[in-house]
């Protein structure tokens, strides 16, 4: 009985450090993490430097890598004292994973090259404009945009959704995820924050099968590369 006490306490534990962590560290994120706030106290310092705008997004890179997985991890590791595998930090099924990852590269190819089309992502995508100058700024801003990725999904598809399926359950772990990882989006062309009601069902069910982060995060960085690439295109600057 004492065991099975220990272990609802263990839960709840978990859930309110998580629920309350992740609430605070987007919040964070979504001021102190935002390009707007390096515009204001950082640019100064950088002068006309014309790779400035590059800088800010690589400044939202950043805070979103120490905010939604290096603070989250730590807090795995000195509060909740779990192993990190056990949150999605792992290789995992990979035979699943790597057939998923196949499947969804071949399914949204032509999804996302028809919403490149539009002049909503054009103007969206890429976000500094300097990835489309030549090939090697395309792929450097690519692998910096693969750190934003890195933060994103270990936040809502490892932190949070590992962080609560004991608690509230498989479906409703990935809807709770779900929910902030759409809302974030908000501001973004509308069919890519309807997209994500998809995404964080999907990408969140992909997460628990394979009990790891590591396809969800391939996928939604394929996408990112690919849609930039396909606006870059079809808008006539790459």
């Amino acid at each position: 009985m004492n065991e099975i006490r220990s272990y609802i306490r263990d839960i709840e534990k978990k859930s309110a450090v998580v629920t309350v962590s992740a609430l605070v560290l987007m919040t964070i994120w979504l001021y102190q993490g935002h390009p707007s706030f390096f515009t204001e106290h950082f640019a100064r310092h950088f002068g006309s430097d014309p790779y400035i705008d590059w800088y800010q997004y690589l400044y939202m890179h950043l805070t979103a890598l120490l905010l939604w997985l290096i603070i989250p991890l730590l807090l795995i590791k000195l509060i909740l004292k779990e192993n990190l595998g056990e949150w999605g930090l792992c290789l995992g099924d990979y035979r699943f994973g790597l057939k998923f990852l196949a499947l969804a590269i071949i399914i949204m190819a032509l999804p996302l090259y028809l919403n490149a089309r539009s002049a909503d992502f054009q103007a969206e995508y890429p976000l500094t404009k300097l990835a489309g100058k030549n090939s090697t700024h395309f792929l450097l801003w690519e692998l910096t945009y693969l750190i934003y990725y890195i933060g994103f999904e270990f936040l809502f598809r490892g932190y949070m959704l590992f962080g609560l399926k004991d608690k509230l359950g498989p479906f409703m772990a990935i809807m709770a995820q779900t929910i902030p990882s759409t809302i974030i989006h908000i501001g973004k062309p509308e069919g890519e924050t309807i997209a994500a009601i998809l995404a964080g069902i999907v990408l969140g069910a992909v997460a628990l099968r394979t009990r790891s982060i590591l396809y969800v995060l391939l996928f939604h960085w394929y996408v990112g590369i690919t849609i930039d690439y396909f606006c870059l295109i079809n808008s006539g600057a790459m």
